[in-house]
């Protein structure tokens, strides 16, 4: 939830921050009706995840982003892109780490009617999200991949010149757009979490299920999806270097200057701004 508030582009990475408190429980209830107990469980849950996570983690964001802002007054190459994909992978499987006990906690209180319906509501918003991409022509599909890739490069780097917006397209021409491929492999890990829940009530068994869930979720895709997956990732990894390789002198300082406002932005909220 962390990566997707801020990656969507929502305001100022501080603001969002600021509303994780409300916005993690508010996420969470949109997928199961908690009663007064639950509630009260929740909220201190995330209080504590967010305390650890601002005490112990956003300073090492910062860095990161620091770091990387120095080195980008030069092409980073792929090999970095790379590496820093790893970096950010790293920092979710430390979330991960953090968050399972107590979700497990959590989850572990629900009855078999909220787990139903935890479910229910999953599978209806996979099934619509699937029902919108199957109903899209193949143009539409790609040009709707086009726009998001272009749209999210230009956050980064302003305007694409016309050689740099061919670059993405190519990229959005080549990437798989496997929509059963997809919902296939979201119906496998659900079902992985339904037997994982089934043994809710045993602790030991339990919490390493859901930490396998929410760190190595693809360990449970179909094969073919997972391929492509990694595919279209490695295809956007190159994108990004390509387009990096290409940038003159003020996309280059424009770069620069976005990743150096994340890193102050994480060190305000290391700071308890």
């Amino acid at each position: 939830m962390v990566a997707v508030a801020l990656l969507a582009g929502c305001g100022s990475t501080r603001l969002v921050y600021s509303q994780l408190d409300v916005l993690l429980p508010w996420y969470f209830r949109d997928y199961v009706d908690l009663d007064t107990g639950q509630r009260r469980q929740l909220k201190r849950s995330v209080d504590l995840l967010l305390t650890w996570h601002r005490e112990s983690q956003v300073g090492r964001y910062a860095a990161f982003f620091s770091d990387l802002a120095d080195e980008a007054a030069s092409p980073l190459g792929y090999e970095r892109i790379e590496a820093a994909r790893r970096t950010l992978d790293g920092f979710w499987d430390e979330v991960v780490q953090q968050v399972t006990p107590e979700a497990a906690g959590l989850l572990a209180t629900l009855d078999d009617s909220q787990v139903d319906d935890m479910f229910r509501r999953i599978e209806e918003k996979d099934a619509e999200r699937a029902d919108e991409a199957r109903a899209r022509s193949e143009a539409e599909r790609l040009e709707r991949s086009e726009k998001m890739l272009r749209r999210q490069a230009e956050r980064w780097t302003g305007r694409l010149d016309e050689t740099q917006r061919a670059i993405v397209a190519d990229c959005a021409a080549g990437l798989s757009g496997d929509v059963e491929g997809w919902l296939n492999s979201r119906r496998r890990w659900q079902q992985a979490l339904r037997e994982a829940m089934a043994s809710r009530g045993d602790r030991d068994r339990f919490e390493p299920a859901l930490e396998r869930l929410l760190a190595d979720g693809e360990s449970f895709w179909e094969e073919d999806y997972r391929r492509h997956f990694v595919a279209d990732r490695e295809r956007v990894l190159r994108m990004m270097a390509e387009l990096d390789a290409s940038l003159d002198a003020g996309q280059r300082e424009h770069l620069q200057e976005r990743l150096r406002r994340w890193a102050l932005d994480f060190e305000a909220i290391a700071g308890g701004a």
